[in-house]
C-alpha cells in the first residue's frame, strides 16, 4: 500500500467516524459515543477534509496563510513578558517576546535585529575569533548586565553572551527603538 493510499484510507475512516459510523463494521455508533459529540465530529470532518486535499493533490498540501504585518507589540503584551532572574541568551529573550504576539498575522522579532541594535547602541561590539565574527559586551554593556560565560553545549565548550534581569528590562524598555531600527533596515 502506498503512502497516498494509506492517507486515503485514513480520510475514509475519519469521514465515517464523523458521520457516526464505525469504519470497521459499518454499524452506527451509539448516541452517547464520543464521536457523536459535535466538537469531536467537526474536528473529524476538518481532519478528513485536509487528508482529502492531500489525496486530491497527489500528496501535496498547502495552507493559505494570511499576509503578515511587520513586527509590532503592545504595551499590554509586553507587560506579560517573563523576566528571568538569571542571565539568558538573546535567543531566549526573543523567544519570550514572540510568545506574546499573534505570529499568524505578525512577523516575529528576529534576534539579529536586537543584536544589531545593541551594537549600534554601544552595548555590544563585533570581534573576530577564529575567522568568525562574534559579539561581545562593551564596558557599557557590561555595566548594563550583559556578560559572557563559558558553557558546555552539544559541540563542547563555548563562550556565550547572556543578559541579566537588568539587561532584559533594558531591552524590553527599548523595544520601540529596536522596532524602529529593524524597520529602518
Amino acid at each position: 500500500m502506498t503512502e497516498l493510499e494509506i492517507i486515503a484510507r485514513a480520510q475514509m475512516y475519519l469521514e465515517k467516524l464523523a458521520n457516526g459510523v464505525n469504519p470497521l463494521t459499518g454499524e452506527e455508533v451509539g448516541e452517547t459515543d464520543v464521536v457523536n459529540n459535535v466538537r469531536i465530529s467537526r474536528c473529524l470532518f476538518y481532519s478528513a477534509g485536509i487528508l482529502k486535499q492531500i489525496v486530491d493533490n497527489k500528496g501535496r498540501f498547502k495552507v493559505q496563510m494570511p499576509e503578515r504585518k511587520p513586527f509590532a507589540i503592545t504595551s499590554e503584551q509586553l507587560a506579560r513578558f517573563e523576566y528571568a532572574e538569571y542571565g539568558i541568551s538573546i535567543t531566549e529573550i526573543v523567544k519570550r517576546i514572540n510568545a506574546l504576539i499573534d505570529t499568524v498575522h505578525i512577523n516575529e522579532l528576529k534576534s539579529k535585529a536586537v543584536l544589531e541594535w545593541l551594537v549600534e547602541a554601544g552595548l555590544l561590539t563585533n570581534i573576530v575569533v577564529n575567522n568568525k565574527t562574534r559579539r561581545r559586551p562593551t564596558a557599557q554593556g557590561d555595566s548594563m548586565g550583559i556578560f559572557t560565560e563559558e558553557r558546555s553545549g552539544q559541540y563542547g565548550m563555548y563562550e556565550g553572551v547572556f543578559y541579566s534581569n537588568k539587561a532584559q528590562r533594558f531591552i524590553i524598555d527599548n523595544i520601540g527603538a529596536i522596532i524602529a531600527f529593524e524597520n529602518r533596515e
